[in-house]
């Protein structure tokens, strides 16, 4: 028997339970919402942080104690070419991250921009008194201007009703559009289109490798935790 069929996991490993149940599901649920994110052109960046709130590096998809189970299965030659393909990503995502600030801070040093917004935030408080149904932005007058920034990086069409410059973003979001014509902006969306593609294809090549490992370990795809005492028998009175 060779070495390396010897080393070969039994049938009901836990160890290859680890990685489907720690590294391998959620990665997928997290690409799965990586990917629908990104086909939106929403980075979810965030100006405070300068990172994208649900776009992140691989290993920040699970738990820190699971490093462990996350090293064991880049390491094995069971799983051959994910460490590759996770080090695209957590690259093409730095790239994402680096061009939504460069974009941000030119708008933060463009007068145009700047001004722009000093005008339309006077022309909405003018609009605001007569209406009140319009919420005052006197608690965010002092960053609005890297709120619409982040507007910009995220492409936002449309901000959720309970989100304070709702009603300003639905007036004066499209007169700001022009700033997506910068080439900061181009670069941004060329950087977010490969995330998009790494993504794209990472997501079925786990989910492949995923089945293979289940029916090779006669494993589930997912811890099952059902108690007989759990179970409801409809027809016992």
């Amino acid at each position: 028997m060779s070495l390396i069929a010897a080393m070969q996991p039994p049938p009901h490993s836990k160890r290859v339970e680890a990685w489907v149940y720690a590294i391998i599901n959620p990665l997928v649920e997290n690409l799965r919402r990586e990917v629908f994110l990104l086909k939106k052109g929403n980075l979810s960046w965030r100006f405070r942080s300068r990172c994208c709130e649900y776009l992140r590096p691989i290993s920040a998809y699970f738990p820190y104690s699971q490093l462990p189970n996350y090293e064991d299965f880049v390491a094995d030659e069971l799983n051959p070419g994910f460490k590759t393909q996770f080090d695209k990503h957590d690259g093409a995502l730095a790239r994402v991250e680096n061009s939504a600030s460069r974009f941000f801070d030119d708008l933060m040093r463009a007068s145009p921009f700047l001004e722009q917004v000093k005008r339309t935030l006077k022309e909405y408080e003018s609009k605001q008194r007569d209406n009140p149904l319009s919420p005052s932005l006197d608690s965010m007058k002092d960053y609005l201007a890297e709120y619409i920034a982040e507007c910009l990086v995220n492409r936002a069409q449309t901000l959720p009703y309970h989100y304070m410059p709702h009603k300003f973003w639905e007036r004066y979001g499209s007169e700001f559009e022009v700033y997506k014509e910068a080439k900061s902006f181009q670069k941004l969306k060329r950087d977010a289109l490969r995330l998009e593609g790494i993504s794209e294809r990472l997501l079925p090549e786990l989910e492949s490798h995923r089945q293979i490992l289940c029916r090779k370990y006669d494993i589930p795809a997912a811890p099952v935790h059902a108690k007989n005492s759990q179970i409801t028998d409809v027809f016992k009175p």
